[in-house]
């Protein structure tokens, strides 16, 4: 199996979440490892585009922001004052995103991630979460993260749902050249 600097990158930001598990929760050594970890997640893609993707590349980013986000949901879950409603909004896209990538596998043999505007979108606003939790009222910060990827969730189950060929870097339906 071929392993490039982007797919390296990938895995380092995997590794490096987990040093967040031994740091307090949104304090400044939280937050500097934590952007440390979003900083690589910016970087992997334009390496890999630039030296070349692997064809498990896009599924290992996948992963590796899955385990970053697990991270952060062990330690922000128990410090924070969840409501119940906020809870049950992130399982239902967590769900929906498990859903969507079954059904992108079982149609395309292939993990189905596809990462539109709206996803990494979704994504920009789960990386800036920690940052706006110090800054905003929680429930303000649950409502703007999960509004946008409760639209990115649904997107990626449509698209997975309606694509005839997996394109991972499908823009979005928005965004897509009308033909």
């Amino acid at each position: 199996m071929q392993f490039t600097v982007s797919d390296a990158v990938s895995v380092t930001r995997a590794v490096m979440s987990l040093f967040l598990l031994v740091l307090t929760p949104l304090s400044d050594g939280f937050l500097a490892l934590f952007a440390l970890c979003a900083a690589t997640d910016m970087l992997d893609g334009p390496l890999a585009r630039r030296y070349g993707e692997t064809p498990h590349g896009q599924a290992l980013d996948s992963i590796c922001d899955a385990v970053l986000a697990l991270v952060m949901l062990i330690c922000l879950v128990p410090n924070i004052p969840w409501e119940q409603w906020m809870i049950w909004w992130m399982a239902s896209i967590a769900c929906l995103r498990l859903i969507s990538v079954g059904v992108g596998s079982a149609r395309f043999d292939r993990p189905g991630f596809i990462h539109t505007y709206f996803n990494k979108a979704a994504g920009l606003l789960l990386f800036l979460s920690p940052f706006m939790l110090r800054l905003m009222d929680t429930s303000l910060v649950v409502t703007i993260v999960c509004s946008v990827a409760s639209l990115s969730a649904i997107e990626f189950l449509y698209l997975n749902c309606t694509l005839r060929e997996f394109d991972g870097e499908y823009p979005g339906l928005l965004f897509a050249a009308k033909t």
